[in-house]
């Protein structure tokens, strides 16, 4: 910036000369501009001036805030500790499975209710194993079924084969041979069992009789 007195020295010479207003004031722009100028060239830029936001400098994270964050929390490390020192006992009862339960204990490092835990769950899954190999094949299901629904039909057959019968007679027979109800009325149906009824003593009563 120009000295004060330069200033007051160029706007007397300009007065002197009685120029137009915006003569002087397009001279004086002439002069000043390129001062000024050259003074905010010369005048050094911050960090401030070219981000209007304050700002900060960024935090970085240390290795121990990493490990903080990624860190379990504590019910999660005990469930996790429950769960590794129960797989431990399973283990070691499959490798011996007639140790005892302080034994069993030492060796994996647990706890003895864990152990108990984790015999008990081996006994479900063993209880499991043995219904599912007792349990019959559906084709062996399917075959008992149909094996038992023909013995109960060449019963019916046999006991209507001389003749209509009552129920009551029908029934207590098929008690005897152990054809339940659900059976003969399914052999009753197959064979198509024609209903009547007839005197039995002097009283009407309901009868079976085969077809023809």
């Amino acid at each position: 910036m120009l000295p004060a007195d330069t200033i007051a020295e160029i706007t007397t010479n300009l007065a002197a000369l009685q120029l137009e207003p915006s003569t002087a004031a397009q001279i004086l722009a002439a002069v000043f501009a390129p001062l000024l100028r050259t003074e905010q060239a010369a005048k050094p830029v911050s960090v401030r001036d070219e981000f209007p936001v304050p700002w900060r400098r960024p935090r970085l994270r240390t290795r121990k805030a990493l490990r903080t964050k990624n860190a379990l929390r504590p019910n999660q490390r005990r469930r996790q500790r429950s769960r590794e020192a129960h797989d431990r006992a399973l283990a070691a009862l499959k490798v011996h499975p007639g140790e005892t339960v302080s034994a069993t204990a030492r060796a994996a490092g647990c706890s003895r209710t864990t152990v108990i835990d984790a015999r008990a769950e081996l006994a479900r899954e063993a209880r499991k194993a043995a219904r599912r190999k007792a349990k019959p094949a559906p084709t062996t299901r399917n075959a008992e079924k149909a094996e038992r629904r023909e013995r109960a039909q060449k019963f019916l057959r046999d006991a209507l084969a001389r003749g209509p019968k009552t129920v009551s007679d029908i029934e207590a027979a098929a008690a005897k041979t152990h054809v339940d109800e659900v059976l003969l009325t399914q052999a009753r149906a197959d064979l198509h069992v024609v209903t009547s009824r007839g005197n039995a003593g002097g009283v009407q009563a309901v009868q079976w009789s085969l077809p023809g």
